[in-house]
């Protein structure tokens, strides 16, 4: 029964050290880059924001989409896909620490809520800059979509996973019941086999009759059949 539980391996142990340490120094880049751009200050934010707002449009441009972003709009998407990618290394990297659902679900988004409300914090002591609700909500939006995306990766993994380890733990189970009914049939045959020895003696020497050298002649003959 030990057989059909699994069991990792080496290569499977040795891939969730490495994943450990990838989405873990992940999260703490991914924290470090959104406390580095709130650091800065409003004339070198807005510097950042006006040469994305125009690298963006002009890839629009080449798009049969008629779309224009505004500066204001950009901000507000890179807030949003900051967090997103924290969400989505958060719920990995907790992924890599445990199974329990709950854990893997709530907390990348308490954590993601938290480091919101921080990042706002933080813009409220730097020139030029200030910190809003508004964006605590956007930033929480970020982290939810990047934790729902990385949930769904990781639901369809898990899925795929036990459809094959289902199908290895149905072979296991087919073998072991057939090498257990290989087993029954060579008990009774072997049973069988002893009941015709005993009508055999009683049939040629009595019951009372039969000696121990006999028997011994007789089982020694039957075992070499066998």
């Amino acid at each position: 029964m030990s057989d059909l539980q699994y069991k990792p391996g080496r290569a499977v142990k040795f891939f969730t050290i490495l994943f450990r340490i990838f989405f873990t120094c992940a999260v703490f880049l991914t924290i470090a880059f959104i406390f580095y751009n709130s650091a800065q200050v409003a004339e070198v934010s807005s510097g950042y924001s006006r040469y994305f707002t125009a690298l963006i449009n002009k890839l629009f441009s080449y798009t049969p989409f008629d779309i224009v972003l505004s500066e204001h709009q950009v901000r507000k998407l890179a807030h949003m896909a900051e967090f997103a990618a924290l969400g989505f290394f958060l719920t990995f990297c907790l992924r890599v620490y445990t199974k329990r659902l709950i854990a893997f679900c709530a907390w990348p988004l308490l954590f993601g809520l938290f480091i919101a409300v921080c990042d706002e914090f933080l813009q409220r002591f730097i020139p030029g800059r200030s910190g809003s609700i508004k964006d605590i909500f956007i930033d929480f939006i970020g982290v939810c979509g990047g934790t729902g995306v990385a949930i769904c990766i990781v639901f369809f993994f898990t899925f795929v996973f036990w459809i094959f380890w289902g199908r290895k733990r149905n072979r296991i189970i087919e073998e072991a019941l057939a090498k257990e009914k290989e087993e029954i049939e060579r008990a009774r045959a072997f049973l069988k086999q002893q009941k015709e020895l005993a009508a055999q003696l009683n049939g040629q020497y009595g019951a009372s009759d039969v000696t121990g050298s006999d028997a011994a002649k007789i089982l020694a003959e039957n075992s070499k059949q066998i």
